[in-house]
């Protein structure tokens, strides 16, 4: 039932954290697996869901961090590249959308926050389990939900504007 129920969803948002659909199904497998073990921290202050998402989020972290640790990966700052590519324009006109311009600056934000964007605007999450989910104050959640959009705009307009 937990399967059926969460599993889609909870591979979508590894999948956004760990950009790879092989490292994303072992991660829904880690977290499904140690589900028996974790059960007993589970305290029903939230919906199950959201803990699910917290199991996820969780794992996908400890597995960035240890691909981090072993040169595997380099993780991006989203404040060094906010600054970076501070170039602010008009946002683009609907004509010159383009969805894979849009995947590439989700790619360059930040595994976790890719993770928060992805819940809050495609799974519908509200800041609040978003909070609970991330461990982190509301104010906290909404400032990097922002700061991401924002980037994300910006990436987009920079590139356009150098096409």
């Amino acid at each position: 039932m937990l399967w059926r129920e969460h599993s889609t969803k909870m591979l979508n948002l590894a999948f956004r954290m760990l950009k790879d659909r092989d490292r994303a199904e072992d991660i829904l497998m880690d977290v499904f697996v140690g589900i028996p073990d974790a059960i007993r921290a589970f305290r029903g202050q939230s919906a199950l869901g959201t803990w699910l998402y917290r199991l996820t989020v969780n794992a996908c972290l400890m597995k960035l961090r240890a691909e981090k640790r072993h040169g595997e990966l380099e993780e991006l700052n989203l404040d060094t590249i906010v600054e970076e590519t501070l170039g602010k324009q008009e946002a683009p006109r609907n004509d010159q959308f383009d969805p894979e311009l849009l995947q590439l600056g989700l790619n360059a934000l930040p595994a976790e926050t890719r993770g928060m964007l992805w819940l809050k605007d495609a799974e519908d999450l509200d800041v609040k389990d978003l909070a609970e989910i991330y461990g982190m104050p509301d104010g906290t959640i909404k400032a990097r939900l922002s700061r991401a959009r924002h980037f994300v705009k910006d990436y987009i307009t920079e590139k356009l504007k150098n096409a």
